[in-house]
């Protein structure tokens, strides 16, 4: 398997260090995992935007489904045909 660049620009930046605590890697995963959040609300927040798509509209829908789910994939489907 190849690694991709960003996980060889980490490799490189790390590979100096000897070793990491575990509250320095669990800081590290937490910076990571606030970045990749930030880029995916980012693409999120743009989807939505292109396609009109509203917080109520995805708050109205999850009640939707979570009140009965089989409706809503009839509902679904019969949108899709």
């Amino acid at each position: 398997m190849k690694l991709n660049d960003a996980q060889m620009i980490l490799l490189e930046l790390f590979q100096a260090r000897s070793s990491m605590t575990d509250a320095e890697l669990s800081s590290l995963r937490d910076v990571i995992v606030k970045h990749l959040s930030q880029e995916l609300d980012t693409v999120i927040g743009r989807a939505m935007k292109e396609r009109g798509i509203t917080a109520e509209d995805i708050e109205r829908d999850t009640a939707a489904i979570n009140e009965n789910r089989t409706e809503y994939l009839k509902k679904i489907k019969m949108r899709s045909k």
